[in-house]
């Protein structure tokens, strides 16, 4: 959704026709250089209305850095449109309070959508595309992509190629799409590591990268497998039964047995080192750590504590 819009944004700056190489930069908060920034910031457009220019990545910027970009946001040039973007930004944030207070401005927050909402969601767009899904299907699909409609809308484009012609989708059909491609997915890398299945894992995981799997997609597979065990075991250990806890956190029903027997052979301890884990080779692969190493790091480590849990 966040690239939809930001790429909606752009067109609407530029137009289909513009020359980006004349009215558009791009820069990356955590190595931001501030004068190329505020020039770029500060120079007439060419071609277009007005400039753009796109900062990522602004939860990584400096303090001296915010303290430039502040500045300039509190008089920016009327000929250039700033395209900010970046994660997990605090309310306190100061950049972000500018962008809420201040009438020269526009921030737009995204948060991954709650069970429910996403299974509107996936039933409007089936729905808008000619398709019935029946209630199974619907969880399944639900219970697959935690909230996340960027991987929602790949999936859904991969099930219509899937369906043809057909246009009742059940869980059958959901079911034999995923059979097709679960030993090289994502999924069938995170059943095989959650089972300390290591070297099944480890082959899983070089097929994906070597198939150019976005590997920061995989990492989120991951924390969000992570969470849900997290979730599953505070909700248990508060005496809700394994029923009331699936249907919450949305566990595919033919997956209960296999989600709460992994949940339960996991202590919190590894849990927890599990997500720091990730937090470690998210910040590893963004800072350009080699693709390969970091990810096989990451699923031998947890693939072993998942087998001597």
């Amino acid at each position: 959704m966040i690239l939809r819009e930001s790429q909606a944004i752009r067109r609407q700056v530029l137009g289909n026709e513009a020359e980006e190489g004349f009215d558009s930069e791009s820069f990356l908060g955590g190595e931001l250089d501030e004068e190329r920034f505020l020039t770029a910031c500060r120079a007439y457009p060419f071609f277009s209305e007005k400039r753009l220019v796109v900062l990522k990545d602004m939860d990584k910027l400096t303090a001296g850095a915010r303290k430039t970009v502040n500045g300039y946001c509190e008089k920016p040039s009327q000929s250039t449109v700033l395209l900010m973007l970046g994660t997990n930004l605090a309310t306190t944030f100061s950049l972000r309070k500018l962008c809420e207070l201040d009438k020269n401005h526009w921030s737009v927050a995204f948060f991954p959508l709650e069970p429910s909402s996403l299974k509107t969601w996936l039933k409007n767009h089936l729905t808008k595309a000619g398709y019935t899904v029946e209630a199974d299907a619907l969880r399944f699909l639900t219970g697959r992509l935690d909230g996340d409609t960027l991987s929602a809308e790949a999936e859904i484009e991969k099930l219509i190629l899937f369906m043809g012609s057909q246009r009742q989708i059940g869980l059958d059909e959901c079911l034999a799409m995923v059979g097709e491609t679960r030993v090289h997915s994502g999924f069938g890398l995170m059943d095989a590591l959650f089972a300390g299945r290591k070297e099944e894992a480890l082959g899983i995981l070089d097929r994906l990268l070597a198939a150019d799997e976005e590997p920061l997609q995989l990492l989120g597979l991951l924390a969000s497998r992570l969470r849900r065990f997290i979730q599953a075991r505070t909700m248990l250990a508060a005496g809700e039964n394994s029923q009331t806890v699936a249907r919450k956190l949305n566990v595919f029903w033919k997956e209960n047995d296999a989600f709460f027997a992994q949940c339960r052979q996991w202590r919190d301890a590894h849990l927890a080192q599990g997500l720091l884990d990730c937090l470690e080779a998210d910040t590893s692969l963004k800072s350009g750590g080699e693709t390969g190493r970091v990810m096989s790091g990451l699923v031998l480590r947890i693939a072993m504590r998942s087998s001597g849990a």
